[in-house]
């Protein structure tokens, strides 16, 4: 059977991530796992080193272009040191683009470090996966980390001449969700949040990676709408339970998210949708922006020049 390539981004959170890995039961079966450090200025590797060492976990430590030197050894871990911060569609390329080359993969899983996971999270993916030839991309149940009995996203609806994401079920309870099917408002703009995102690679190897133009948000809607349009689906696996914390990077610069959440929108609705929707997206990324800055001029500021990057962006 081949392996599920699992890959953590890492970015001055060490903490998250190694409660991520907590979650796990190790060894994990038939899964080989990527942490790629995204150029921390905090001590992320020296801590991670140190975790993998005390919990006896076998790892390689190596830069992007050291990739595959020894990777089918005796460890489950390889732990890369990017020099330079690609965000998430770009880190998660460095090792995407690494297993493209390689046969020994069948799946590859996306997964926020600030996640948490159960023993059949992975399996239940797979299973899912493997029900329909179809499928490109397979996402998880995100329930809130701090409030576990409730539904943080159950997919994502982009409605694209608002410029706006809706997270499917949010803050309703999940024992009152009826779990037999999904209920979703238009498949063409439906797409699975990259939180804990399951890619087939022999379909990838088509799609080809994301697109790097998103350093934030977006990117894998990009991804899956892309993957639409060569005739491949994405869907839900509802047995497949993750727990997230959610915008831990942008938890104290509120600025950034407003920023980097406006510019991803406007790229994506220009370059699937069209001139009109983005141009409409924009008066209501704008109103948006300000009914929910609440005043923080700085982060209103920001806002508008996200949609500004937005139209100036070149792809």
């Amino acid at each position: 059977m081949k392996d599920t390539a699992i890959i953590i981004i890492n970015w001055n959170g060490w903490q998250d991530t190694v409660e991520c890995l907590e979650s796990f039961e190790w060894p994990v079966p038939d899964a080989h796992f990527f942490i790629l450090d995204n150029a921390s200025t905090d001590d992320s590797l020296p801590q991670l080193e140190s975790y993998l060492t005390g919990h006896s976990i076998p790892y390689l430590l190596c830069s992007p272009e050291e990739l595959g030197s020894k990777e089918k050894g005796t460890h489950q871990v390889t732990l890369v040191r990017n020099p330079v911060n690609q965000g998430f569609g770009g880190g998660n390329n460095v090792i995407l683009r690494y297993l493209s080359g390689t046969d020994h993969y069948q799946y590859a899983w996306l997964l926020n470090n600030d996640t948490t996971v159960k023993k059949d999270s992975l399996p239940e993916m797979i299973r899912y996966m493997k029900s329909d030839p179809r499928l490109a991309f397979c996402g998880s149940v995100l329930l809130d980390y701090y409030k576990p009995e409730l539904i943080q996203c159950c997919s994502v609806n982009y409605y694209k001449y608002l410029g706006v994401s809706k997270l499917y079920l949010k803050n309703r309870l999940w024992e009152e969700i009826d779990k037999s099917h999904a209920t979703i408002s238009d498949p063409s703009t439906v797409y699975q949040i990259g939180a804990s995102l399951l890619v087939d690679m022999e379909k990838l190897k088509q799609i080809g990676l994301m697109d790097e133009i998103f350093f934030m948000y977006s990117e894998e809607a990009d991804w899956q709408i892309r993957a639409k349009k060569s005739g491949y689906n994405n869907g839900l696996a509802w047995k497949s339970v993750v727990y997230h914390k959610g915008n831990v990077s942008t938890a104290n610069k509120k600025h950034l998210f407003f920023y980097h959440y406006n510019r991803s929108s406007i790229i994506l609705t220009r370059k699937n949708f069209g001139f009109l929707p983005a141009l409409t997206a924009t008066f209501a990324l704008i109103g948006v922006t300000l009914i929910r800055t609440r005043g923080a001029f700085k982060a209103f500021w920001y806002g508008l020049g996200g949609i500004r990057s937005g139209w100036t962006a070149h792809f």
